[in-house]
């Protein structure tokens, strides 16, 4: 059953791309991004409730492939949509399927320079700055720089970080919590979705 609410909203937002785009113009209307964005990000997001986890991984690749096309073609058209284009609540959900996007690390890569300048305009997140930054340098097979990329599990830790001694300073200066209490929280999200493991 939820995976056909997953292909029924994937479905309905390839519909609503393919009326956008339409047959005389290539190009999407300002006022069209937030309903555009949000089709694609709850598209996106459906994928987290199926069951079991092997059906909802294989959904959630053929998911954001399928939605990479729009995202790409909002970047090339707009840029990262600040919250002065789209709002903030728009501009957060592009940030989250640009974050998804782990097949194209030179596409995030593209938008992470946009990104950065919308941040210092205070037009954009600084904690999904540090976010994709971190996405970013991973996927390029070099150390993070926020420590916001961990391999969950009964104790997660922290992906590959440069300078770990000065971690904090560096999250602190983008608006993210310790990286004790960020490791607090991913544990307690861990054991959430996994009510059968016991901890120690």
């Amino acid at each position: 059953m939820r995976e056909k609410i997953t292909n029924g909203l994937l479905l309905t937002a390839l519909i609503f791309l393919m009326q956008c785009a339409g047959n005389k113009t290539t190009y999407f209307q300002k006022s069209q991004l937030p309903s555009l964005i949000d089709s694609l990000y709850q598209a996106d997001q459906a994928t987290l409730l199926i069951q079991p986890s092997d059906s909802a991984a294989t959904a959630y690749q053929r998911v954001i492939r399928s939605n990479f096309p729009a995202i790409e073609k909002i970047f090339k058209q707009f840029g990262f949509p600040g919250y002065a284009l789209a709002g903030k609540k728009t501009s957060e959900q592009y940030f989250l399927l640009v974050q998804h996007s782990d097949f194209a690390p030179k596409f995030q890569l593209k938008v992470l320079k946009l990104m950065k300048k919308e941040v210092l305009k205070q037009n954009a997140s600084g904690q999904n700055f540090a976010f994709l930054t971190d996405r970013v340098e991973i996927n390029f097979g070099r150390p993070q720089i926020y420590g916001t990329q961990v391999i969950m599990g009964r104790n997660t830790q922290i992906k590959p970080c440069v300078d770990p001694d000065k971690l904090n300073e560096r999250r602190h200066s983008i608006g993210l919590p310790t990286i004790e209490e960020y490791l607090e929280k991913c544990n307690e999200v861990f054991f959430m979705l996994n009510p059968n493991e016991k901890k120690d």
